[in-house]
Formats: C-alpha cells, structure tokens, sequence
C-alpha cells in the first residue's frame, strides 16, 4: 500500500468536500420532526435525530466549519459531521462522554486535528464517544464518512523530519505532521469508538478509521475500538504516541499498521477480521517507510500483549497475521496469531537483516491455524516455490527457523480461544492461562500481563465488557 498516497488523498477529497457543503460555514442547529427515526439522517432533508436516554429525539448540530477556537460538544445533542472539519492549531476540541458524532455520507466527513491542536475525547466503558455514520440503523456499512485523523510534532522519518498532509491548503504549515518534540500532547482518546468510516479514492488512495500523524507520548489513548472500518483500524505514521486496550474488528485492510518512524508502545490489542473480505488484509503491517529507506527514527514499536485473529479460512489474496517489510524493527512480544492464510512474513532481505541483528525480535509468541496449503506448522510458506506466497522474497531467511529458535519461547499450538470468531459473541480468552514474558515496569506497560496474547483467559473480558466496544458483523 502506498503511504504517501494515504496523505494525498485528502488533497483529492477537498474540492469534492467543498462542493458537497452547500452551507455557509456556519455551525447549524436542525430540530429533528416528529417523524425522524432514531439514529440516522434523511439525507437529503438534513433532518435528523436519535433517541435519548431519556427517550426523546435529541436535535442535531451540523460542524462544518473549521474550530479555530477551543469548544465543547456535549451529549444533549447530537452532531453531524459534514466535509473537511479541522480543529486549528491553538484550539482544544473537548468531547463530553456518551457524545455522538455522526460523519455525513455525501461529503465524506473528516474530522483533522491538526498539528498544535487538541482533542480531548474521554468517555466511559458505558458511556463512550462514538463517531458513526449518519445512516440509519441496518443501513450502516464500511465507507459510510471519511474517519479521524490526528496530527503532532513528534519525529517522523520523511526527509527534513516533516510529513505533509497534501493538498487541504496549498503549503499552509496546518497540513504539516512531525518535529522533535516526542512528548508533545494532542489530547486524549479514552472510551471511543469509531465505526463505519474509511474512503476509498482510488488503488492504495485511502482514509482509515484513525490515522496518527507525528502524535507525541504526552497524548493519552486507551479503549478505543474501530470497527467495519473500509481501510486500516488503526495507522500509525511516525510519532511516538503509547496505547492500550485497542479494539478492531472487520477492517478491509489492515488491523494495526505502523510506518514513517512509528516508535511508541502499545499493549492490550485485539483483532478479529472479516471472513467475507477477499483483500490482503494483515493484522500487523510495518513498513520503515514506502521505500524501505535507512531513514531514521526508524519504525521500531515495542507491542506486548497482542491476540490477532484473521479470517479463519483461505480467500482470494494472501494474508498475514504479521507482514514486516522495508528496514522495520520492532520489538513483539506475547502475541497470539490464528486463522491466517500464513502467521507472519519477513518480506525483503533488509527486514530479514534486522530480524538477524535483533533489532526485530519475536518472543513468547504463539502461531495457531494458519490456513495455506504449504504453510510450515502455522508459521509461513517454506518459500521455495516459483511463485508468492511460496516464493522466497528475503534472501532465503527462514521465518520457520528464526520463530522455533528455542531462546525465543514461542509455540506453535492450540491455544484454546472460547470463541475468538464468533463476531457477535466473541470470546478472545483461552481457557487456561498461556505463560509469557514480562513486560517492562516502566510506568507504561502493565507488568502483571505476563501471558501470551490480550486476554488472561476466558473470564478476561475487557473488550466486551460495558457499551464502549460493539461486536457485530453488522
């Protein structure tokens, strides 16, 4: 996938955004009729309205305007998200909890926190912020609105250490990511769920549910789910922004994607993919940068704790639990893979080196089901045949090899998941408790996780308990 392509397109979509603005700018407030069904927008009309907790229909405010100055969006109302919405440098845009945003169709909103700005979105496990789609309730589906794109001032790898989201103002410093500030602080997502987002423009021209452009460690992010998702869950360009308990569940590309200098943390990740989508969609995809540069900060996270699941059965692509290419590092640790076409693959013989020096490391890991016809005991394609996915693409490195090596600890069996496919049901848990390594004490990192994969066992239910994460194929 290309990675400059992911920026650029927002420069494509501005034209296209203004022109479906039909408004002034200005902030609108629609009182919904009487006659407006819950959770979703006529379209055309502009009316909407959801239901309360109290049972009535809450109005709906319209955001179309860029925030140029700090403002709070409460839960008495709902919003809707139309066009290209940033949120300017010097402004805090402060979400209440149990907040709807809904993201307009038509315009394929986007909300851009911009380098220097804030979101501070913190919800609770029952009552969580959610972005979705205007659509009503059964009409909902992937591509809905655009998605959530966060900028900062953390180092990234693009040359002159500044990436550029393209095209919204031409060489205004707004669209700008990165810098040498990895502390800097972009706010807070906590309790969220986005859903239903994602934009396809064009062959590898796509928006994700959450894109991290350059966003410091100052910035807080826990218990965040994206879901049904038309691209990526989450993607990480550059920065070096920690986070736990993450949730994705039925993305058409990627679950967890890191690229451009990507360092941070992450800990208490799950996935489960679609069955019923044919496209190479990997669990981890990590790439140094688009051209597999020696650029630095290199693209090294740290990620324990991990159960990423695929789509349990062969389809039209290859797919991989972990697909590490172009000069990526990266430390993993008690990450449980099943149900992909082949767990992992060192995809080029620089990645292969690093795997060597160890600056890419794979312990206390666990490779289960992997699903093509070839794959050597879960793990990957031996690699010896004339044509991908059994062609050798890394300079004979052998993944086999490198993952049974015993100073690495990691198995290759059944880890007896409750239900870890079911969508609307979902058990990730195994049934007894899989020892792993522990993580570091650093302030960060939970060390008491010492088990492989996100769950301790069947009774650990962090993703499915309270209403901030939704599981359906729906």
């Amino acid at each position: 996938m290309s990675r400059s392509a992911k920026f650029s397109l927002l420069g494509t979509l501005v034209l296209g955004l203004l022109a479906a603005c039909s408004d002034d700018g200005d902030k609108k407030t629609i009182t919904p009729s009487s006659s407006s069904s819950s959770g979703g927008s006529s379209g055309s009309s502009g009316s909407s309205g959801s239901s309360g907790s109290s049972g009535g229909v809450k109005q709906q405010e319209e955001l179309s305007a860029p925030i140029t100055a700090s403002r709070t969006l409460t839960s008495d109302k709902d919003y809707l998200l139309k066009g290209l919405v940033e949120v300017k440098a010097g402004a805090t845009l402060t979400i209440a909890k149990g907040t709807t945003i809904k993201g307009d169709n038509a315009s394929k909103a986007i909300l851009l926190v911009e380098t220097g700005a804030k979101i501070v979105a913190e919800g609770t496990a029952d009552e969580p912020i959610v972005f979705t789609s205007q659509a009503a309730e059964g009409q909902k589906k992937a591509g809905d609105w655009g998605g959530l794109v966060i900028l900062g001032k953390a180092p990234v790898n693009y040359p002159g250490g500044v990436g550029t989201v393209e095209g919204i103002l031409k060489n205004g410093s707004s669209t700008t990511f990165g810098g040498t500030d990895p502390e800097d602080n972009s706010g807070v997502l906590s309790y969220v769920r986005v859903e239903y987002a994602g934009v396809v423009l064009s062959t590898d021209n796509e928006v994700n549910g959450i894109t991290f452009g350059g966003v410091g460690r100052g910035t807080r992010v826990d218990h965040v789910q994206v879901r049904h998702a038309l691209d990526d869950c989450f993607e990480w360009f550059g920065g070096t922004v920690n986070a736990k308990y993450l949730a994705c569940q039925y993305n058409q590309d990627d679950g967890f994607d890191f690229d451009n200098g990507f360092s941070g943390k992450l800990q208490f990740l799950v996935l489960q993919q679609d069955p019923n989508h044919p496209g190479e969609d990997n669990g981890f995809e990590t790439d140094n940068d688009a051209q597999g540069s020696a650029n630095v900060p290199q693209t090294n996270p740290t990620v324990y704790n991990a159960t990423i699941l695929g789509k349990n059965k062969m389809v039209d692509s290859a797919q991989y639990g972990m697909l590490i290419r172009r000069n990526a590092a990266g430390t993993y640790r008690n990450v449980l893979i099943q149900g992909f076409q082949s767990s992992i693959d060192v995809r080029d013989v620089t990645t292969a080196a690093n795997a060597t020096s160890g600056s890419l490391s794979l312990q206390n890991a666990l490779f289960f089901g992997a699903v093509g016809p070839t794959v050597v005991d879960f793990i990957n394609y031996p690699e010896t045949g004339a044509a991908a996915p059994d062609k050798d693409n890394d300079g004979a490195f052998d993944e086999v090899a490198w993952f049974k090596n015993a100073a690495s600890k990691n198995a290759w069996t059944d880890p007896k998941l409750g239900a870890p496919f079911d969508a609307n049901k979902p058990v990730f848990g195994p049934a007894t408790i899989l020892a792993g390594a522990t993580p570091p004490s650093d302030g960060f990192f939970d060390a008491n996780a010492t088990y492989v994969g996100a769950f301790k066992d069947a009774s650990d239910k962090w993703a499915t308990t309270g209403k901030w994460a939704v599981w359906a194929d729906k």
